[in-house]
């Protein structure tokens, strides 16, 4: 089975994302827009993983999340992967002030390592996916509208638990399976 941890986003939070995707839309372009359920900022994605090890990632949650109390998170600005380029794959929203969900998911990287599964090499960048960009008609205006919202706010909410899913690939898009929840204090 194909699995992720995350937070998931508040309904607020999502509302505004989906109206700056609404605006960013009409714009044109070939880009894959996140539907609303796909919605959320992804703490480590383990991939393909054989049923019988969901057990020892829940239990690595679990120890990650004991010393944590639950933490406001403000969801910030707009940018892409590569950083700005004229060229990205990845449109995104981000957090301001991301130290407290970075150390949350330094610490799940550690206990899912104890657990045998490898750590991530490159650095992680706490965001909200909100496209995947296909082609390049249309982008550079893209680029330039998202420039302008380097400080839009989307709103704030607290982290207070941290979700395994399953990802099923369909043709329409991904389907998300809640499969644990992990509390914190």
């Amino acid at each position: 089975m194909r699995l992720f941890i995350a937070v998931e986003l508040v309904e607020e939070i999502k509302d505004e994302i989906e109206r700056q995707v609404q605006r960013l839309k009409r714009l044109g372009g070939n880009i894959r827009w996140v539907k609303r359920p796909a919605m959320h900022i992804t703490l480590k994605f383990l991939g393909e993983v054989d049923e019988t090890r969901v057990e020892s990632i829940e239990k690595a949650m679990d120890r990650t999340v004991e010393d944590f109390k639950s933490f406001e998170i403000s969801m910030e600005g707009c940018g892409t992967f590569p950083p700005m380029s004229s060229k990205p794959r990845v449109l995104w929203v981000g957090l301001k002030d991301a130290d407290p969900i970075m150390k949350l998911q330094e610490r799940l990287e550690d206990e899912l390592l104890k657990a045998g599964f490898q750590k991530e090499t490159r650095a992680f960048h706490p965001h909200v996916t909100m496209g995947r960009v296909k082609g390049t008609s249309a982008l550079r205006r893209i680029v330039e509208e998202m420039r302008e919202m380097e400080e839009h706010p989307f709103g704030k909410m607290m982290v207070e638990s941290i979700i395994l899913f399953r990802s099923k690939l369909t043709p329409e898009g991904p389907i998300y399976t809640r499969l644990y929840e992990a509390r914190l204090k």
